[in-house]
């Protein structure tokens, strides 16, 4: 098994019904809010849908909160949550649960591994297909710093912006997310301040605390 190092992040997420087709000020907000100087010929975000189209598969761990298994375009994916946050206010509006989280990704799994995520399969797991938008942040360590770059640019500090249409047994949803690597020790002061600018913009649809969770908890209402 081919495992890279682990990823640990800062994040916060929202949930909601409908596509973000339904959510016409959050997706014109997300497309096109400049809360910070771009880096080039940095175009609007495109939408991308997984490899061949096919569902990341999560693995239903009932009562759990805190871990996420899932098979993602050929890798096994574990998350881990290290730390709540608790509930922080962005862009003076705006509430959302932050919380602290690692991941390791491993590729070139045997098929005894790949079949557990399969249909049919006798693991319980939730088929869940996405198409998302992403917008990327590079920080640096020094205040107002941060510079907008092409999603696909490599940084070592930075965060993205991801809007996320998803679709589970036929049921359509939408989730809009910050994350934010790596968790050091002033990525805290680094995350609030830049969701909070690009939060700012936001101010025809309200992004309220009961609908921030992680998809460990997103994911509970789908338990059979």
């Amino acid at each position: 098994m081919a495992g890279g190092i682990p990823l640990a992040s800062h994040e916060v997420r929202w949930f909601f019904e409908g596509s973000a087709e339904d959510h016409l000020d959050l997706k014109k907000w997300f497309e096109t809010t400049e809360p910070v100087a771009k880096s080039g010929a940095v175009g609007a975000p495109s939408w991308t849908p997984r490899k061949n189209d096919e569902p990341d598969v999560y693995l239903q761990i009932p009562g759990s909160e805190d871990l996420g298994i899932k098979w993602r375009e050929g890798e096994l994916q574990i998350k881990g949550r290290t730390a709540v946050l608790g509930t922080q206010i962005f862009g003076e509006i705006h509430q959302g649960r932050v919380e602290r989280w690692v991941k390791w990704s491993f590729a070139k799994m045997p098929d005894e591994f790949r079949m557990l995520f399969a249909a049919g399969a006798r693991l319980p797991c939730v088929f869940v297909h996405k198409a998302r938008a992403i917008r990327k942040l590079r920080l640096d360590t020094m205040p107002d710093t941060a510079q907008e770059v092409d999603a696909k640019t490599f940084v070592d500090r930075g965060l993205g912006c991801e809007l996320t249409n998803l679709e589970v047994s036929g049921k359509r949803f939408c989730s809009l997310a910050f994350e934010a690597f790596p968790d050091d020790a002033a990525m805290h002061d680094a995350f609030a301040r830049t969701v909070s600018a690009f939060l700012d913009g936001l101010q025809n649809a309200r992004l309220s605390a009961a609908k921030s969770m992680s998809y460990a908890i997103w994911l509970g209402q789908f338990r059979m």
